[in-house]
């Protein structure tokens, strides 16, 4: 892939990439308990930790879900809930890089479910972590 290809992650990119999958599916929540529908999306997270983070700071995640606030990953290793990373999102259609904030991370059967939530205002935060 051509670093021209390889775009900031804004709303409109987030969109566009949800315009690529998107498939009618029944909502798993009630009314107005999420911000936005969740949309299943099979892919690859790269994700740079900050340097507090112990252990390996650059790690390969699973997409699970995408919506235009955040998204789902599955990871082998934890995260803890209120750190700022860097996240790419690699599809065939496009790959985006920002930053986001991890809102949850839940042991599952293997690894971890991690919720985060994008920060398109952080790009010029010197407290994320940098690719």
């Amino acid at each position: 892939m051509d670093a021209e290809e390889i775009v900031r992650l804004t709303p409109e990119a987030v969109r566009e990439l949800i315009d690529t999958q998107r498939v009618v599916t029944v909502p798993k929540q009630g009314q107005g308990q999420r911000r936005e529908e969740r949309w299943p999306f099979p892919g690859t997270v790269e994700v740079w930790l900050p340097e507090e983070c112990y252990g390996e700071r650059h790690i390969l995640a699973t997409l699970h879900n995408l919506s235009a606030n955040g998204l789902a990953m599955r990871s082998r290793r934890p995260v803890p809930k209120d750190t700022r990373i860097s996240v790419a999102i690699h599809q065939p259609t496009m790959s985006c890089y920002g930053y986001a904030i991890v809102r949850h991370c839940t042991r599952a059967h293997v690894g971890y479910l991690i919720g985060v939530e994008f920060s398109f205002q952080a790009n010029d935060d010197a407290d994320c972590a940098r690719p």
